[in-house]
């Protein structure tokens, strides 16, 4: 009935599968977790070639880094049952009614697909505080706020789909980067008047990145959305980086946010890979290198 797909990149997914599989268990219905590893030199192998001794759970080695998006699709497509349930691999359920809350939902609501949330757990290190403090404020967001707006607050972290329907949308495999497939396939649902439902059964996030990484994914992602714009596969009203673009360019103030970056941006950097990282700097960053890219087409 449940078909757990988990991609993973240098990461021991075991701890997450072995948690899913004691809830499943218990719920007594057919269930598989398959899991599909892009780095075969990864040292969390050994981990994870464990998975395949666990009842119905799979790992498999892929041939090369695809891509998060075709990654994604190759678990669907293996897929024999008629929910699937996406999961990164650095995450972990809140609660151990984690699967039992998505088994709800399959029996009761109207709806063919859901996103859970995400939760972070204390604050760490230093270097890794941008993260923390972008998923804390930016990702964790409480359930009437996101039933506010169902789209924006989408991500593949931790969502439902009924595979028929997801056969019929899929991830854009053009997307190679971080950043923004979640985004787009959350825009192609809505633009067919299909219903996201925002549930409360959240999973912590717990891989987060250093901050110097994660401003390096980033710059790919803001790359994505450019790219998309570009060809007209998600438009100004609907992002909110996009919309503000929008409006500086409406008031033919690019250039200006364009010298801000180009001679600020290492201030800025220092900020966001401090202990005090801002996020109006940061998204005043992520506006400049945006802006910066749109100059590099009109050269």
């Amino acid at each position: 009935m449940l078909s757990i797909l988990i991609p993973t990149y240098n990461y021991s997914v075991l701890p997450l599968v072995r948690s899913l599989y004691i809830q499943l268990k218990k719920e007594g219905k057919l269930f598989e977790i398959i899991c599909f590893d892009n780095s075969p030199k990864s040292d969390n192998n050994s981990d994870n070639i464990e998975i395949n001794l666990i009842e119905n759970c799979t790992y498999e080695l892929l041939n090369g880094n695809g891509g998060r998006s075709r990654t994604r699709n190759l678990l669907a497509q293996k897929a024999k049952y008629d929910w699937l349930l996406f999961l990164d691999a650095d995450v972990l359920p809140v609660t151990n009614d984690f699967i039992s809350n998505y088994y709800d939902f399959i029996n009761r609501d109207g709806s063919k697909v859901a996103f859970g949330g995400l939760k972070y757990q204390k604050k760490p290190s230093k270097e890794k505080l941008l993260r923390w403090v972008y998923g804390k404020y930016r990702e964790e967001i409480p359930l009437n706020e996101r039933k506010k707006d169902p789209q924006q607050h989408f991500t593949s972290a931790n969502f439902i789909i009924k595979k028929s329907l997801f056969e019929r949308f899929r991830f854009d495999e053009s997307l190679i980067n971080y950043g923004y497939e979640d985004t787009l396939l959350a825009l192609e649902l809505t633009k067919k008047n299909i219903q996201i439902s925002q549930i409360d059964n959240p999973v912590y996030h717990l891989g987060i990145d250093k901050s110097d990484l994660f401003l390096k994914k980033t710059k790919e992602s803001v790359k994505n959305l450019y790219m998309l714009n570009k060809q007209d596969k998600i438009e100004i009203k609907d992002s909110q980086l996009l919309k503000t673009f929008g409006k500086i360019q409406k008031f033919k103030m690019n250039a200006v946010f364009r010298i801000i970056f180009k001679n600020f941006s290492r201030h800025m950097e220092k900020n966001l890979l401090s202990e005090k990282p801002s996020l109006f700097i940061f998204d005043l960053y992520k506006l400049g290198y945006l802006c910066s890219l749109y100059e590099v087409e009109h050269i």
